[in-house]
């Protein structure tokens, strides 16, 4: 494989990883509770949901990775 296809590869999978991490990081934002249910709530018998501290505190680490993401990460993937 030559360097300019592996280059190119290498290039899609970056933006892919990119758009998947961005994805899940805004669905953490508005949707907390499926994280919770996909995590903890197929152990929990009965009905059982995640507590408002933690929605929030997922919301409020969901935020600030994107912030991090956007500011930090991104840049350095395409410069």
């Amino acid at each position: 494989m030559s360097f300019r296809k592996w280059r190119k590869e290498l290039v899609k999978m970056v933006v892919i990883f990119a758009v998947l991490f961005v994805l899940i990081a805004v669905l953490n934002i508005f949707f907390p509770a499926m994280g919770w249910h996909m995590r903890y709530g197929w152990m929990v018998k009965g009905d059982s949901g995640p507590s408002e501290a933690y929605l929030m505190m997922s919301r409020i680490t969901s935020v600030i990775v994107l912030i991090l993401f956007f500011l930090f990460f991104l840049p350095s993937m395409f410069g």
